[in-house]
């Protein structure tokens, strides 16, 4: 593979504890420093899948097989949300491993149940989310550590069947009725979801946010929570506890 410079990735990043990190960053700039492309990358969301190759690519973070894997999605929006998610998360391993493993050789993998995880690298452990135009990635080194990520656009207020179908009556009755209280109280949910490796597969009734705590089965979870409002219009989230199952 032809070696590339690799551009910075203009990503915002901030450590909430020693040894955990979360970066976050616009994918319309990654797009631009990435893949160039004469006529931009405007609307992307919804425009149909292409085939990319490995001369489109400025900066080399992707395998043959990573490049042939986008290339089975079908859209370009699913195929842009994975790369830019890729290419932040093989940033900051990078980082935490002082640039010792090539940005090709870090493979992202999945549980069963669609947690990711680093291949070959126990002691690095990952959360990824992507809303709107941003991608976000949490990572921790804390060893007995587990994490879940969660950022979400906030726009205008859920309709009355999302809420009844997200949220508990005992969330509902305990919660603010603002689209920023909704969609902070929404992206803390996800991230304990992802904390514990279910993702969906576990019931939303199951798991309250009330108060600034989180319930499963109606247990308090030992986790930490930080939540966090990015730019004007995102909520982001993040759980962190110990090593879950």
């Amino acid at each position: 593979m032809e070696n590339r410079e690799i551009k910075p990735c203009n990503c915002n990043c901030f450590e909430p504890e020693p040894g955990t990190r979360i970066c976050y960053h616009s994918i319309s700039l990654f797009l631009n420093n990435c893949l160039p492309e004469k006529n931009g990358w405007h609307n992307f969301q919804v425009k149909r899948n292409r085939l990319f190759k490995e001369e489109d690519f400025r900066t080399v973070f992707l395998s043959p097989g990573e490049i042939e894997m986008v290339n089975r999605f079908k859209s370009l929006k699913k195929q842009v949300e994975w790369m830019a998610g890729r290419f932040l998360v093989k940033t900051m391993v990078q980082k935490a491993l002082n640039n010792e493993m090539p940005m090709t050789e870090i493979t992202v993998m999945h549980q069963d149940e669609g947690a990711p995880f680093i291949k070959d690298l126990p002691g690095i452990r990952i959360s990824i989310s992507h809303s709107g135009d941003y991608a976000a990635v949490a990572l921790t080194t804390r060893e007995g550590t587990d994490i879940g990520l969660d950022i979400e656009e906030i726009g205008k207020a859920p309709d009355s069947a999302f809420m009844k179908t997200a949220f508990s009556q005992n969330e509902l009755a305990s919660m603010g009725t603002m689209p920023r209280d909704i969609f902070q109280q929404w992206t803390t949910k996800e991230a304990f979801l992802k904390y514990i490796k279910k993702g969906f597969n576990e019931s939303l009734y199951r798991v309250e946010v009330i108060n600034g705590r989180i319930y499963h089965h109606g247990m308090e979870a030992p986790v930490s929570i930080l939540t966090r409002t990015i730019g004007t219009n995102y909520s982001l989230s993040l759980v962190t506890g110990a090593i879950h199952g």
